[in-house]
């Protein structure tokens, strides 16, 4: 099998699936327990999250909160934020850029009176910065701007909008780093939130941070016992958070040379797509190069991903939070790419174990493919 959907998840690395059990093993004390071994646990705990400090250079400048993932990470901040500015600055800004775990709590918090405005996308698929300045006010309370889009590969111009926010005392800046992690270095100046996953970086699957510049900035939305500052109540998952800092560790150390590689394999194949008529790259310039989204004008996108999967290809057509979903991607509308694109479309995502063997053998299988449906294509 070749595995080419790694925007979806990753393969847990042997080191942080050993590290998982042995810390289960060894050091399944619940931390919040008063004896000498629940006084180990908590003393790693907090060693855990040193680490993660150190090895994403935050520089103590950023509350880590452990969670079971980026979803509850982006519910935890958004609702978090917004529910701290409901009546000073009730006014939230995000784009159809988002995945689903932010978009949809947006638009709950919109049936909670707040109130929802939309910032343009460009035809590069990144954030309209003009678009962006003319929302803003001073009932601006949270704005939201993923680091690197799971759809396209496409970078977000985070920098650019934490400045446009600083000038707005009221509002904050929440990103979604799920797909920039262990890819590109985090960007984290002027952000008020940060949400990541382990298993997008070789973790496992039910592992994510929260990272808060201010844990006073939220209001908890899980009541209970209090651990991790009140905010995120539950007996805290040890095991887990050790794994994580295995991960993370892995990938972020050897970022520059993956990244490189995988920059090379990404090159390879747009020049391999390039020469088959009919067929278009939607993923622009820019993009890291661990997506590529490929549309097949004409064709459905779930007969590509079915007939791959014949050639023993794994790939999908959009975010897998959505791939099941009969909509047109709102991504992909929103950089007004023509409908049957969009319709045809596939996501072909790199990671740190592809190898060229794995490419090459995706190139026999695409000619395959290609062939297959070629009279489709429109």
């Amino acid at each position: 099998m070749i595995y080419l959907d790694n925007a979806a998840t990753t393969a847990p690395n042997e080191d942080v699936l050993q590290a998982y059990l042995q810390a289960n093993q060894s050091v399944y004390y619940n931390p919040n327990s008063p004896h000498k071994a629940g006084l180990q646990a908590a003393q790693l705990l907090e060693q855990s999250k040193s680490q993660i400090n150190q090895i994403l250079n935050l520089n103590d400048e950023f509350d880590i909160i452990f969670t079971s993932g980026a979803t509850e990470s982006n519910n935890m901040a958004l609702k978090g934020l917004a529910y701290r500015k409901k009546d000073s600055a009730p006014v939230i800004i995000t784009s159809l850029l988002e995945h689903p775990s932010v978009l949809e709590v947006v638009r709950a918090l919109g049936g909670e009176g707040f109130t929802v405005k939309y910032c343009n996308v460009t035809r590069e698929g990144r954030l309209d910065i003009e678009h962006l300045k003319s929302l803003m006010s001073s009932e601006v309370g949270l704005v939201t701007c993923m680091q690197v889009n799971n759809i396209m590969g496409q970078r977000q111009p985070v920098r650019e909008v934490a400045e446009i926010v600083a000038a707005y005392p009221k509002a904050f800046l929440h990103v979604d780093a799920v797909q920039a992690v262990g890819k590109v270095p985090l960007e984290t100046e002027g952000v008020e939130s940060i949400s990541v996953s382990g298993h997008k970086f070789n973790g496992l699957k039910g592992q994510g941070l929260l990272l808060i510049r201010n844990k006073h900035h939220l209001e908890p939305i899980i009541q209970g016992g209090g651990q991790e500052y009140g905010l995120r109540s539950g007996t805290v998952n040890l095991p887990m958070d050790i794994a994580i800092v295995k991960a993370l560790k892995a990938n972020v150390q050897n970022m520059d040379e993956n990244y490189t590689r995988v920059q090379s394999l990404s090159d390879e194949l747009r020049q391999f797509i390039a020469r088959y008529p009919g067929v278009y790259l939607n993923t622009p310039e820019g993009a890291i190069p661990h997506i590529l989204n490929i549309g097949f004008p004409g064709v459905k996108g779930e007969v590509l991903v079915n007939a791959f999967s014949q050639h023993g290809v794994m790939i999908s057509t959009t975010s897998a939070c959505s791939s099941k979903q009969s909509k047109l991607n709102e991504v992909l509308l929103a950089m007004h790419i023509d409908e049957t694109r969009i319709e045809g479309s596939i996501r072909v995502s790199l990671g740190n174990k592809t190898t060229e063997a794995d490419i090459e053998q995706f190139k026999e299988a695409f000619d395959s493919v290609y062939q297959e449906v070629k009279e489709l294509l429109r």
